[in-house]
């Protein structure tokens, strides 16, 4: 009787080529392998090296982080480093960060890595939004608090929250920790997740309305990102950058501008 052979890195590709719907053949053609060598590969008949490896993960889309994982699944060492943003080598990349952060000014800007905790933050964040003021605070844990400055259409960002958090989580493999962030926010949301349809305006994008004293400030957020990284930390870096929404939003940042700012 033949003992079945079990594959930590089979098993690991078979979940994410699935994740991605993909075939054996649709991914043989695109890491350029022939479909039996990958089947081979996936019931642990056959051992990538790191260039296939390499190959299978960036095909499939699988981030920095899990690839490293994957190399480790097939007995290599990781490819990608995992720095923190202080060493002496990201330097460079710290610098653009804070060019990013001073030169958006008067507008609110920060930085979050995959798990939504603070990194850095432009002082209009701080001066505005106290809340996030402070280094490795988790964004997620202060939507869900709801401390001022308070959101005035909470519900709608909150979904919007949702679907990125989603995705994220999708992406990553299932990560737990971001699993932890999303039972989190739908449990905030009161099951907002089956609510029925916002009725919206004609705007393309959601505007973040927020009460600051007497004021509603509203702003709309897009996000920058080291694209070609092939540094885990520098990867799953996010920038966030907040513009104002409307003329009264744009005076209201330039007003103050000065005042601490």
């Amino acid at each position: 009787m033949k003992t079945k052979m079990h594959s930590p890195f089979g098993q690991e590709l078979k979940y994410w080529r699935r994740l991605q719907g993909m075939s054996q053949l649709a991914l043989a053609v695109e890491a350029g392998v022939s479909p039996r060598h990958l089947s081979f590969i996936e019931t642990g008949r056959s051992r990538p090296g790191r260039d296939l490896v390499l190959r299978l993960s960036e095909s499939l889309n699988i981030p920095t982080r899990e690839q490293n994982d994957m190399m480790k699944a097939a007995g290599l060492s990781p490819i990608f480093s995992e720095r923190e943003l202080s060493d002496t080598d990201l330097r460079p990349y710290r610098q653009i960060i804070t060019r990013i952060l001073s030169q958006h000014e008067p507008y609110p800007a920060f930085v979050f890595d995959r798990w939504w905790n603070i990194v850095d933050l432009n002082r209009t964040t701080a001066l505005y939004y106290p809340q996030f003021a402070q280094i490795g605070v988790n964004a997620i844990d202060v939507f869900v608090s709801n401390e001022p400055p308070h959101i005035e259409n909470r519900e709608e960002v909150g979904r919007n929250l949702l679907g990125r958090i989603r995705s994220d989580w999708a992406k990553s493999g299932h990560d737990e920790r971001l699993m932890t962030l999303l039972k989190k926010l739908e449990d905030s949301l009161n099951d907002a997740s089956k609510a029925e349809d916002f009725k919206d305006s004609q705007s393309p994008v959601i505007a973040t309305r927020f009460q600051i004293g007497d004021t509603v400030v509203s702003t709309i957020g897009t996000i920058m990102r080291f694209d070609t990284a092939r540094d885990v930390t520098l990867d799953e870096l996010r920038i966030e950058l907040h513009f104002p929404a409307d003329s009264a939003s744009a005076a209201f940042f330039q007003q103050f501008s000065g005042e601490g700012v």
